[in-house]
């Protein structure tokens, strides 16, 4: 069972979408997992970068790993990607 998990934890996806709906309302393509949530920062691996959605009252409403879309409501104030470095560094950047 490990190695399925594993299989669905490393799925690759080549493109991306990302579809934002007067700002309360965003559908993202193309995401690997979601790394971290809170009301005002969603930190998604999409197509091998990290995607920062900043805002307030963020939440997902739906993650499908399978299909890679997930489904994000709140007031979103700015998307930044950036590459992907270590694990927690990241982190350490954006709550300091």
């Amino acid at each position: 069972m490990e190695n399925v998990t594993n299989i669905i934890n490393d799925k690759k996806f080549l493109n991306s979408k990302i579809v934002l709906d007067n700002r309360k309302r965003a559908t993202i393509n193309g995401v690997e997992k979601a790394l971290s949530s809170n009301e005002g920062c969603i930190i998604l691996k999409v197509s091998g970068s990290n995607l920062i959605i900043m805002g307030s009252g963020l939440h997902i409403e739906k993650l499908d790993v399978e299909s890679g879309v997930v489904e994000i409501e709140g007031l979103v104030d700015s998307f930044k990607f950036a590459a992907s470095a270590k694990p927690g560094s990241v982190f350490k950047r954006i709550f300091k």
